[in-house]
């Protein structure tokens, strides 16, 4: 038997990075003034639409998108992704991802956000589109922690990254959430570009 001498190398630079995050733009802005392939928001399964995003983007896109999606979205599931039209959006379409009504804490499983948000990045590249913007979903929505919320729609965008896509934004509307998506941005490699 021999005795070789071990060799122990520990490596962690206390960052993980994930591939394209370049790509990956933070801007506090309106996101229906955004001019790209498409946005993106939400809504609870059983399709109340409302909310102060939903509202803005309902007043842009010069249909009447409550009824739009009455009309043609069929007892959606959690976690599915429909395309609408962008209407006078400067936006090609919007995708609307499916979430739970939040009434309890198991409604805010992490696990809803994050499979949403993949579920849009999925659609997106299935349909060619290379530019695409996130508000921050689900960032205080009754009750939803921005930091928790920040972290899973990074996770869920970041997962699904790819070379088709030329811009993911992430669009905020005030400080403390671009602070809060930074940060969480940070955690895995991203800079802001200069």
């Amino acid at each position: 038997m021999y005795d070789l001498p071990m060799k122990v190398v520990i490596s962690n630079s206390g960052v993980v990075t994930k591939p394209f995050l370049e790509r990956i733009q933070l801007i506090q802005e309106d996101i229906c003034a955004q001019n790209c392939d498409a946005i993106t928001t939400i809504i609870p399964q059983n399709l109340a639409f409302g909310g102060r995003l939903n509202a803005q983007i309902a007043q842009f896109c010069g249909y009447d998108l409550d009824a739009f999606i009455i009309n043609n979205v069929y007892k959606p599931k959690v976690g599915e992704v429909y395309a609408l039209p962008g209407g006078e959006l400067p936006v090609k379409h919007i995708l609307l991802g499916v979430m739970p009504h939040f009434r309890t804490e198991f409604d805010m499983n992490e696990a809803y956000l994050s499979n949403v948000v993949r579920n849009m990045m999925d659609l997106a590249r299935c349909m060619l589109l290379t530019d695409i913007a996130f508000p921050a979903l689900c960032a205080g929505k009754g009750g939803y922690p921005k930091a928790k919320a920040a972290r899973l729609v990074v996770q869920g965008i970041t997962d699904r990254m790819q070379e088709s896509f030329e811009t993911i934004r992430v669009v905020v509307d005030d400080p403390e959430t671009s602070r809060i998506f930074s940060d969480k941005l940070s955690v895995i490699g991203w800079q802001p570009s200069s």
